[in-house]
């Protein structure tokens, strides 16, 4: 009992916890029964991009201004509320299927509502963590949160695959309604934290462009967050279409992998998250944010550059296939173990300096930058694949990553934030 109370922190936390374990599960598998379902009805693969698009885009566009609402509603009210709205649209959803009246647009709505729903719950739950567990937990309790997403991401494309084949489309989208409600149910007892609250006028328009505003001149003035965030910016930049776009081709194209053995080496990556959520908090009890933020993104920056050199015909020429599988699941392997080391420590460092009153916006601020990031890169990285070897690639990631790692580790408005450095006094002003 008292191992399973250091793993689940509090009481609070451990309810949060489960519900979005359980939702989380139940979002894999639905947006694999989406997938297949949009190429049932149309075989086009232009409208799956088209549908993946119309999910993103709320997440791009409305972020910004869903944090204002995280800041200035009840964050509870937020979250139990766009967990039922998620599971009543999904459970009609199943009842629209039912009646055989499921048509493309009726998906392209109730997608676009989804994502909507997330844009609004995923600000107010950055925001309340913080106040869940003591300050020297919040390391263990981003760590937690890691895992349930490495988790829930590898299960449920599987179980969503189960699922299909026993149930149809109708069980899955039964089960997911089911899963959001059952977590709305959970988050009705969590104790969330008092919020500090913004200062209102009579004119409510005016007040929430004014609190955005509010917000983004916080963000701006804090020398430090602004290099914590451009930092994470890059790497999110460099590593998602590294690993979305070039990563599959250099498997397929050039090593001419079989799909089996494609397949293990991208799985080395979440089993690596698995792994490393494991060693946060005994990192944490020895060295500084700053030194294990640093350190990781170095690693990271050289695993890259390994598989840069893998990547050189020279090089992975000589290789027998099961050789090529071990030289690149073992480099995957560590980058899951290292990311979540990246991933933990920036989300800690952001909440703990950031002020319970401006949490929503900036943590909603940072995600939508974090999403417009990524798919600008796959464009890029796609465009640039025909003309680029696929080595330069990773050659170039890996030194840019590692040159980011530099730039933290000198940043003296980094070690200010982690209250690791004092600011500097202001010169005394000399007297006539």
């Amino acid at each position: 009992m008292q191992r399973l109370r250091d793993l689940l922190i509090n009481r609070d936390f451990a309810l949060l916890f489960m519900g979005r374990f359980v939702s989380q599960i139940g979002d894999g598998i639905h947006y694999f029964a989406m997938a297949w379902l949009v190429l049932d009805l149309t075989g086009s693969g232009t409208a799956l991009g088209t549908l993946l698009m119309a999910a993103s885009l709320p997440s791009i566009l409305l972020a910004p201004f869903s944090g204002v609402l995280a800041d200035t509603l009840n964050r509870k009210k937020i979250v139990v509320s766009m967990d039922i709205v998620r599971g009543l649209l999904v459970l009609t959803l199943a009842v629209i299927h039912w009646t055989g009246q499921l048509t493309l647009p009726v998906l392209y709505i109730v997608t676009i509502l989804l994502s909507l729903s997330g844009v609004l719950f995923s600000p107010a739950i950055m925001a309340t963590l913080p106040g869940l567990v003591k300050r020297e937990e919040l390391p263990k309790a981003n760590a937690r949160s890691a895992f349930s997403n490495s988790v829930t991401g590898t299960l449920g494309p599987i179980v969503g695959a189960l699922l299909l084949a026993n149930f149809g489309y109708l069980g899955i989208f039964l089960i997911n309604g089911v899963s959001f409600l059952l977590s709305a149910i959970s988050e009705l007892f969590i104790r969330f934290p008092k919020q500090q609250p913004l200062a209102q006028t009579n004119n409510a328009r005016a007040d929430f462009f004014n609190n955005f505003k509010d917000g983004f001149r916080f963000l701006w003035k804090n020398a430090g967050l602004r290099v914590l965030i451009a930092g994470g910016l890059l790497l999110n930049f460099l590593f998602n279409p590294l690993f979305g776009v070039v990563f599959p081709y250099f498997g397929k194209e050039i090593l001419l992998m079989p799909a089996e053995h494609f397949g293990l080496s991208q799985s080395s990556f979440p089993v690596g998250m698995l792994l490393g959520t494991m060693v946060v908090a005994v990192l944490a009890q020895k060295f500084s944010k700053i030194r294990i933020l640093t350190g990781a993104a170095t690693l990271q920056g050289l695993l890259v550059m390994a598989l840069g050199v893998l990547a050189l015909p020279a090089i992975h020429s000589q290789l027998a296939p099961y050789g090529v599988l071990l030289a690149l699941m073992v480099p995957m392997l560590f980058m899951g173990i290292i990311s979540v080391q990246v991933n933990v420590q920036v989300n800690t460092m952001m909440q703990e300096t950031v002020p319970d009153g401006y949490r929503g916006r900036v943590f909603a601020m940072f995600g939508s930058l974090m999403q417009l990031a990524s798919p600008l890169g796959m464009g890029l990285f796609g465009l640039l694949l025909g003309w680029i070897p696929v080595h330069v690639f990773f050659l170039v990631c890996g030194t840019m990553a590692v040159a980011t790692a530099a730039a933290f580790a000198a940043s003296p408005s980094l070690r200010i934030l982690c209250g690791e450095e004092e600011p500097a006094a202001m010169p005394a002003m000399k007297s006539a």
